[in-house]
């Protein structure tokens, strides 16, 4: 019997190997730049101090606003009297057109 050999390398399966290795190069490149700071793992720091870090004191206190009404939404501000005005005029205009149209047909000039 003849001694088994393994097929030769060809470029396409080099060029597979390569593409292997440069994938798992760029996930683990990823995976180690998303990973937080050693500093910043718990039990590491103080947690006053981490309180401290995450809200700073303002440079000047801001004074409150009195409280007051509330304003109204701007659809209530804007559109309802807009469309009431809008409906208002629909209405007038379509009653001045049924008296037009009527008293024009009403009557009639006759020639003698």
């Amino acid at each position: 019997m003849a001694a088994m050999t393994a097929p030769p390398r060809t470029a396409r399966s080099s060029g597979l190997s390569i593409s292997v290795a440069a994938a798992a190069l760029l996930c683990l490149w990823l995976g180690m730049s998303f990973a937080p700071p050693a500093s910043a793992q718990e039990g590491d720091a103080d947690p006053a101090e981490t309180a401290e870090a995450v809200v700073p004191e303002p440079a000047v206190p801001a004074p409150e606003a009195p409280s007051g009404p509330p304003e109204p939404e701007w659809s209530y501000r804007f559109l309802v009297p807009a469309s009431m005005v809008l409906g208002t005029a629909a209405v007038v205009g379509a009653v001045i057109m049924y008296f037009v149209r009527v008293t024009k047909n009403r009557y009639r000039v006759i020639d003698e």
